[in-house]
């Protein structure tokens, strides 16, 4: 992170908020739900099949949980009234188009960044990062939203064949960054090998009646969603060691 007072620490801190702040756990749920929406993604097919067949059997399950645990019941009802609403909503299509399209902003507003730094940057000069000629912490954040949106299926939509081909460059040189490859590796390996496993057993097996979708969604979202941050929590504390390391030499 730049010195506060820096010029480039507001920059920093702005994409840095800005990324931070993308809903990727209604993303998850979403491309889950209507993999209609995405193109080439790595989630499981009969994850969706599953999960749908179970959307149903919720209002019977929560009335259920209710009989059998009286003294938790208006807490227990209410906590899982609140999740299920996150769920409708992010099985909502016209509400995940909207987020998507947010998304295409937030994407536009980071490729204008990238072409900025490249007008700024001399061509016998390496390719600038997003906030300067340095990987910074919002470097970080890009970088793992970007492989986590790969995953899902919304790459295609978002860069490539001549769609913000700053990003698509950008993401490419990523890839090849040691530090990146050595915390997150192949894109196909960002979750599957953390995630999917435990999700999904549950899924392929039997959805068990006394939580369905609640319990597969909300768990393959909630630990997708924590493997995310760990996983960029990892990558920001690669980064910071070996720059200390290459201060210290």
């Amino acid at each position: 992170m730049p010195e506060e007072g820096s010029m480039y620490y507001p920059r920093v801190q702005h994409y840095r908020e800005l990324l931070d702040s993308l809903p990727m756990d209604a993303y998850t749920h979403g491309c889950i739900l209507h993999p209609e929406l995405t193109v080439d993604s790595m989630i499981p097919a009969y994850a969706t099949s599953r999960i749908r067949s179970q959307i149903s059997n919720t209002e019977s399950e929560l009335k259920k949980l209710a009989e059998e645990n009286p003294d938790l019941q208006d807490a227990y009802i209410a906590k899982q009234k609140r999740l299920k609403s996150k769920l409708l909503d992010h099985d909502n299509i016209k509400y995940l188009k909207k987020i998507l399209d947010e998304l295409e902003k937030v994407l536009d507003q980071v490729e204008t960044e990238l072409q900025r730094r490249n007008e700024e940057t001399p061509e016998d000069e390496n390719p600038p990062w997003l906030c300067g000629d340095f990987f910074s912490l919002a470097d970080v954040s890009l970088a793992v939203t970007l492989h986590r949106l790969k995953f899902l299926g919304l790459a295609r939509r978002n860069w490539g064949n001549g769609k913000r081909p700053n990003l698509e460059a950008y993401y490419e040189r990523v890839l090849k960054r040691k530090a990146f490859y050595k915390v997150l590796g192949h894109v196909n390996n960002i979750l599957i090998s953390a995630v999917l496993p435990t999700a999904f057993r549950v899924a392929k097996k039997r959805a068990p009646r006394v939580l369905g979708t609640t319990l597969l969604v909300s768990v393959l979202a909630g630990m997708g969603y924590l493997a995310f941050m760990c996983l960029r929590k990892r990558f920001a504390n690669m980064i910071l060691s070996i720059r200390t390391r290459q201060n210290y030499f």
